[in-house]
């Protein structure tokens, strides 16, 4: 690697991080315990890539010996933690396109617990590993239901937005990772190599009515466009169930939208006025 690409990559790694840094310190993650989940990944990285002894990872890594012998020891007896968010836009997902649980105008009904067709068997069709009880807590907490006196239970809407600190921060953990992972692969892909769809439409020197006007033109056609996947994806899923197709293929496809309206650009590389980017 060059000295030009480093101080490149060097950049890149400060503007991926200054975020990250506004993050760490609101929740009082210090310097010390930053630079050890850094450890961790340089570790676990190295040993996926072939590095298959301790020697050899410290040297591709820079992490001091003792420290991959110790990071590695631990990494054995971790676990993957549980996130319900996932269970949670499954539900919402057949709760909407799934005919067993949508009135004759098509719209999610309401449902009682435990009527035929009803919350307790939208679970169960769901599939997910979380109990009747845990979701409705758990989308009562999201404000994304209302309970009525006489038990029906209402969805207010189809798609999951985390509002509180820990479901906000797991929706965050899942969308920064499969962004960062498919820009990183792009950029390391050979000449030739298929790349990952990532592309954006960037305009700067923009009035603020102007800004407001493209944010919501990116909201309403975001809307739409994620509802229709969802619902092609649903359908799918539905049709290989039944034909036995089911296998472990990960779609993922997401929407960003980045307003500013205090004129300040990005970086110091934002594209001159007349520059568009798509």
């Amino acid at each position: 690697m060059t000295g030009d690409t480093q101080r490149r990559v060097d950049r890149i790694l400060a503007s991926i991080l200054t975020p990250i840094s506004k993050l760490l310190i609101k929740n009082n993650i210090s310097l010390q315990m930053a630079v050890e989940t850094l450890k961790r990944c340089l570790v676990q990285t190295a040993a996926d890539s072939g590095a298959s002894t301790d020697s050899l990872i410290s040297l591709k890594t820079g992490v001091h010996r003792k420290d991959v012998k110790r990071l590695r020891a631990a990494s054995m007896g971790e676990g993957a933690e549980k996130s319900p968010i996932k269970g949670l836009a499954i539900v919402l997902s057949v709760w909407a396109n799934d005919p067993a649980f949508r009135n004759a105008k098509g719209q999610p009904r309401i449902l009682h617990r435990t009527a035929k067709n009803g919350f307790d068997d939208l679970i169960r069709a769901s599939k997910v590993d979380l109990g009747p009880a845990t979701v409705l807590h758990e989308l009562t907490e999201q404000g994304l239901i209302n309970q009525h006196d006489d038990g029906g239970i209402e969805l207010l809407s189809p798609t999951f937005i985390a509002h509180s600190g820990e479901a906000t921060l797991k929706a965050f953990e899942a969308t920064v990772n499969d962004h960062i992972r498919i820009a990183t692969d792009n950029v390391l892909a050979p000449p030739g190599a298929p790349r990952h769809f990532d592309q954006v439409v960037r305009y700067s020197h923009l009035s603020d009515a102007s800004v407001q006007a493209l944010e919501a033109e990116a909201r309403k056609r975001a809307r739409a466009y994620l509802e229709h996947m969802n619902a092609m994806a649903h359908r799918l899923q539905t049709e290989d169930d039944a034909a036995g197709n089911s296998s472990n293929g990960r779609f993922v496809s997401g929407v960003y939208i980045a307003p500013r309206r205090d004129g300040k650009p990005d970086h110091d590389m934002a594209p001159p006025k007349e520059d568009k980017e798509i």
